[in-house]
């Protein structure tokens, strides 16, 4: 079943913030973020999820080190650390072109898929457009390997113009090919960067296993 939102809240509350436990206030949010490895402890997501009013908490994890799984935490993606702006950018649908259709809802429905995910991007330069589209979409197939038997996967375009309908068929064509799961969910959003002959693929998806972090 689709997550329900209440539409004076999507209309009103940014979509996602990221938030650092020595702030006195935290600013409302739909999806509140944070640094996993910034000592938060289960009390302390409480208290930001309570004053941000957040439908979700989201976990961002830039190492390797487990922690301990906590129930209030509806999912942690791993990424580098130079990506978590990547992440941020790529969950807040709402600054995303509408061309696609997806809202927030569909990221937190995203996040019942599993509580582990994993971020990778891929991108290529040159001088035309689909030739670019190709490109990028092989190099983040390479990336999607041990995601097969996703259960979930979020798609991020960006590119200088609105893509036309027929490359968001062949990146989703491409991407249902790999996944061996017929009932994995795929979304796509997409935005606007400012760099001439440049493509931009990024994607969260679910990881297969259910483990402690």
């Amino acid at each position: 079943m689709k997550y329900q939102l209440d539409n004076s809240k999507i209309d009103s509350v940014p979509c996602v913030a990221l938030y650092r436990p020595d702030k006195d206030h935290y600013s409302p949010s739909i999806i509140a973020c944070f640094m996993i490895n910034d000592g938060w402890n289960e009390q302390a997501l409480l208290t930001l999820k309570e004053k941000a009013e957040a439908d979700i908490l989201v976990g961002l994890q830039t190492d390797e080190h487990k922690y301990e799984r906590l129930d209030i935490i509806e999912g942690v993606v791993r990424c580098q650390p130079g990506e978590v702006n990547d992440v941020i950018a790529l969950l807040d649908v709402k600054s995303a072109s509408t061309i696609i259709g997806i809202d927030v809802a569909d990221v937190i429905s995203l996040f019942e898929c599993r509580y582990l995910f994993q971020f990778v991007q891929a991108s290529a330069t040159g001088e035309h457009e689909f030739d670019m589209i190709k490109t990028a979409t092989y190099n983040l197939i390479g990336l999607l390997t041990n995601a097969r038997n996703t259960k979930g996967v979020l798609i991020g375009t960006q590119s200088v113009q609105s893509l036309p309908l027929e490359a968001f068929a062949y990146i989703s064509d491409a991407i249902e090919g790999l996944l061996s799961n017929d009932d994995a969910f795929i979304y796509f959003s997409s935005s606007m960067i400012d760099e001439p002959d440049c493509f931009r693929l990024k994607a969260v998806y679910a990881e297969e296993k259910q483990s402690h972090i």
